[in-house]
């Protein structure tokens, strides 16, 4: 890490006042200021005129110093008013000159000028001087908006708290056990889940290091804020985080200084909701700095000045206070200083057991044990009413994210102008109809709009029935389609006896892990789908034909199998050739969740007769289609009425539209497949540590993981998949499980999943395994 090993130039004074001369025109009394890294000494004209001239370490880049020049210039320009430093020009006009040392190194030498006052560290503080803390840092970041500067971008700053994680190797350098354990959680946590997450906050040029040393108090408040060195390009908040953590190095100030310094800025420039969220960690990982820093720089350099040795590690002596409040307790206070709606700092799940038994029935159909209370989401992230985040690697129906702000503002937009059903003339219906088939081959381009998934597949076996005469269904063993009566027969995996009513066979899956054909065996797709033929004939003894066969593409209740080549291509021809229909049901493997294309059905080289999608469709508004032929739509039309009240409505098709424009803008098909490529990778990495771990597959962002006991028997492993299950929860990142043995984990996040949060994930389930 750069800095950790302060080296400071070391000029002496005589040939810095012989410089200041020569180059700025000032002579006077020149007296040492301390600085961490660079040299800085005070030159007092005898008009009492002060100035601070300052030698670059040698290591420090121009472009961080024409930087802070320029941020200064900026500053004066927008809010001349405000308390900091002046940039001085040289006699030639210029910001800077190089000047050599007696070593012969060569250094930046600048002038500022210099705020006469005291040291805020050296005397009384109180709640009204944090207070204008507060205010004056807010209005310092609204004066460096509107700059910005390339080299704070890529700046690795020892003290951006997005590096802190870098002194996780060096933790048992503290002294203290206790120290090392919250240095070691705060630090991983900062890394999994805080960090991650900062690319979505405002950010802009923040000053980031606003403490005791450089705020300056004159008589009658604040006289100043200088030492722009560490200024980067960073989340706004961090200049938030930061002060807190600067101004509350004794653990007695927790209960002042956090409110009144939010109170403050909030005043000026208000906190969004996402930022007063991450204070907790950001203030956390902030009062590490310090200490880990001394402790790695008394370890290394014990021989190199150092100011700050004198604050030891008492600064995580406020880690610890800050444990003991808790981050929903704190973040409840954040929130209630700033106006806005706090989350309960206890969830009652007994009491929410009790009463959801008594009003929806003895079977909770709940994640987890115990089950978890959510009251936010945000892009792959979901948050709990404790205020711990988690991250979503299992939620299928916020496909695009939850709450992406896209689909919000188009469902709000549109909710707020007309919502009504298709029996008017409408353009949104017919605008999502026309996207929708402009994704799909041939004639699969008139659709039938209903409210969900189950709808959607409801009315598909109709349309099959209605077009074929036929009434045979075939489905795969262990498959789930949806919920009504009709549908209910295509999803065994939903009924406790796992029993199929008469008219209905189930195929068996092609499972090359623990199926009669494995891994390996030469055409197993087509040997698998010689099974359609057993079901067909089953039919035929039971004077049945097959109006449809019905396939999940992504094969999901199965334990997420991979698509192989020529098993449903041959199941189709099968089908058809007995008189069936073919149904592609979508609602899980579509909308480029499998990556490469944008349905799954593509994946096996097969075109549907009828498509049918749900669950993320609207990214979690209740939106279905049907999309079939016109032969296939005229057949039922002919014989039925069909009309459904809210399918089609404005909103759900705005909700329906929104999606694929994300979808397209945000290249997340291709995206799905990078991603999951590099999350499978991920995950069998894990084999060799791990094993528990019997197989990983799936395609895209729809993956399973096959647990046993034993490798050569491939013994189910049912037990630990619902405790692996749980651990993760408990590591903060949620998955499920599947598979009709159990043993399955089954992970389906937002396709807006990015290779940072596979990471986290892998990670989660690297720890997770160990423990068991």
């Amino acid at each position: 890490m750069k800095f950790l090993r302060t080296n400071a130039p070391h000029l002496d004074t005589s040939l810095v006042e012989q410089l200041a001369r020569q180059h700025f025109g000032l002579e006077g009394e020149v007296t040492p200021l301390y600085s961490e890294r660079d040299q800085n000494l005070r030159l007092r004209e005898k008009s009492g005129a002060a100035w601070v001239l300052k030698i670059a370490n040698v290591a420090e880049d121009p472009a961080i110093i024409d930087c802070q020049i320029e941020t200064l210039r900026h500053i004066a320009r927008v809010d001349p008013s405000l308390p900091v430093p002046r940039v001085r020009l040289t006699m030639d006009g210029a910001t800077t000159v190089r000047v050599t040392a007696e070593d012969g190194a060569s250094h930046i030498f600048f002038v500022l000028s210099y705020l006469d006052g005291r040291i805020a560290g050296t005397g009384d503080q109180n709640a009204a001087l944090y207070r204008g803390i507060g205010a004056m840092v807010a209005r310092l970041g609204r004066a460096m908006r509107g700059l910005f500067h390339p080299a704070a971008g890529n700046r690795e700053l020892l003290w951006d708290v997005r590096m802190a994680p870098q002194f996780l190797p060096h933790v048992d350098l503290l002294q203290k056990p206790e120290h090392r354990r919250v240095a070691q959680q705060i630090l991983t946590h900062l890394r999994d889940v805080v960090v991650p997450h900062l690319d979505s906050l405002r950010a802009q040029l923040v000053h980031a290091d606003v403490h005791e040393h450089n705020l300056i108090l004159g008589d009658d408040g604040i006289a100043g804020i200088i030492d722009f060195g560490d200024m980067i390009h960073g989340p706004l908040v961090f200049d938030v985080a930061n002060v807190i953590a600067d101004f509350a190095l004794d653990p007695a100030r927790l209960a002042v200084v956090p409110e009144a310094i939010v109170a403050a800025y909030h005043a000026v420039t208000p906190l969004e909701e996402a930022e007063i969220d991450l204070l907790f960690d950001l203030i956390s990982a902030r009062l590490l700095l310090t200490p880990l820093t001394n402790a790695v720089r008394a370890h290394e350099t014990p021989d190199e000045p150092n100011y700050m040795a004198e604050y030891g590690e008492h600064a995580i002596d406020v880690c610890l206070a800050l444990e003991k409040i808790g981050r929903p307790a704190f973040t409840d206070r954040m929130r209630r200083v700033c106006g806005l709606t706090t989350l309960p700092a206890m969830t009652d799940v007994d009491g929410l057991i009790a009463r959801r038994k008594a009003t929806m029935g003895s079977k909770l159909y709940v994640f987890y044990d115990p089950p978890l209370h959510m009251v936010k989401g945000d892009g792959v992230w979901l948050t709990d009413a404790s205020g711990r985040r988690f991250l979503d690697c299992y939620n299928n129906v916020p496909h695009v994210g939850h709450c992406h702000p896209h689909v919000v503002d188009a469902l709000t937009r549109q909710i707020r102008t007309l919502n009504t059903n298709t029996r008017y003339l409408g353009e949104q219906v017919l605008e999502y109809s026309e996207r929708l088939g402009a994704t799909l081959p041939g004639k699969l381009k008139v659709c039938a709009f209903v409210n969900s998934g189950s709808e959607a597949n409801d009315i598909a076996w109709r349309m099959a029935k209605t077009y074929t005469g036929n009434n045979g269904g075939i489905t795969m063993d262990f498959a789930y389609h949806g919920i009504t009566d009709a549908v209910d027969a295509f999803s065994p995996s939903g009924n406790h006896r796992n029993s199929l009513p008469p008219h209905m066979r189930a195929l068996t899956p092609p499972d090359g892990y623990r199926g009669e054909y494995r891994y390996g065996t030469p055409d197993w797709g087509r040997k698998y789908a010689a099974d359609a033929d057993r079901a067909i004939a089953s039919l035929a003894d039971a004077g049945m034909k097959p109006a449809a066969f019905m396939i999940d593409s992504a094969l999901m209740t199965n334990g997420v199998l991979e698509p192989q080549p020529g098993y449903v291509a041959e199941v189709f021809r099968k089908i058809r050739a007995a008189g069936g229909l073919c149904i592609g049901d979508e609602v899980q493997s579509g909308f480029g969740r499998m990556g490469t294309h944008m349905w799954g059905h593509t994946h096996h080289d097969v075109v549907p007769d009828i498509v049918t999608i749900g669950k993320p469709a609207g990214n979690g508004h209740p939106l279905g289609v049907v999309i079939t032929t016109p032969e296939i739509m005229e057949a039922l039309l002919k014989e039925y009425a069909f009309f459904s009240t809210f399918g089609g409505n404005n909103v759900s098709c705005a909700a329906g539209l929104a999606v694929l424009d994300v979808i397209e803008r945000e290249g997340l098909v291709e995206s799905a497949r990078v991603v999951g490529d590099y999350f499978k990778a991920g995950i069998k990495g894990l084999m060799s540590k791990h094993a528990l771990i019997g197989d990983v597959r799936g395609t895209g962002l729809a993956l399973g993981v096959e647990l046993v006991t034993n490798r050569q028997t491939l013994a189910p492993a049912a037990t630990e998949t619902k405790r692996i299950v749980n651990s993760m929860r408990d590591e903060g990142v949620l998955i499920g499980s599947e598979g009709i043995l159990g043993n399955i984990l089954k992970i389906r996040p937002p396709i807006v999943f990015k290779k940072e949060h596979a990471d986290i994930a892998v990670a989660a389930l690297d720890r997770a395994l160990a423990r068991l």
